[in-house]
């Protein structure tokens, strides 16, 4: 029974660490405004891009990615609490939850890429290589990143959930790799329908 109100504990902090919304500290600090009202309407690091410039932008990701991985590895590597191994997905999951729908912030948050890809990195190297080199040719060449995003979120996804089943890693991470890529994706809804539209804006561009 203690075993199972510490994975619900970790679980919960899991939640709140993902629910600090950084592209919106930073923005207030750095332009005096709410990031959830410019651009695309995300706290996410692109929009903080957008708003504050690179060397922002490149913060607010860092901070979003540690935010999900920092909790999780140090659950996973560094202290044993006993909790069955279908925590740590869930843990993984809690963190892009918070992200997307943060409770200090009237759960309007971002679209859960970089705490995602950092969850999946520290659950499997391997999956997080994969959507890592799948992903950031098209970021790179076609300046979409949310085409790279939503590839690198499928990859990854598909990645851990075949590592999983075939006894690479827990059984359990599939659930990481089926529900957080499909929220991810959902997530990026209206990005779709924009690249197939042609009026997805680069990244580098103002506007949604």
């Amino acid at each position: 029974m203690i075993i199972y109100l510490i994975s619900a504990a970790l679980i919960v902090i899991g939640y709140l660490l993902g629910s600090i919304s950084f592209g919106l500290i930073i923005t207030k600090i750095v332009k005096g405004i709410d990031i959830r009202q410019f651009a695309s309407r995300s706290t996410g690091a692109t929009n903080v891009v957008r708003a504050c410039g690179w060397h922002w932008g490149a913060l607010a990701m860092a901070l979003d990615m540690l935010k999900a991985a920092l909790p999780l590895f140090v659950v996973m590597y560094i202290h044993d609490f006993g909790i069955p191994n279908w925590t740590y997905p869930i843990i993984g999951l809690s963190a892009i939850l918070g992200h997307i729908w943060p409770i200090f912030t009237n759960f309007r948050g971002g679209k859960g890429i970089a705490s995602g890809w950092s969850a999946l990195i520290v659950l499997s190297p391997l999956s997080g290589l994969i959507a890592c080199f799948l992903s950031f040719p098209f970021m790179i060449f076609t300046r979409y990143v949310s085409l790279g995003s939503i590839i690198g979120s499928l990859s990854g996804g598909i990645a851990i959930t075949v590592l999983s089943v075939f006894g690479f890693c827990d059984s359990s991470y599939c659930i990481f790799g089926l529900t957080g890529s499909t929220l991810t994706i959902w997530k990026h809804r209206d990005n779709i329908n924009r690249l197939l539209n042609g009026t997805e804006r680069k990244i580098g561009a103002t506007g949604n």
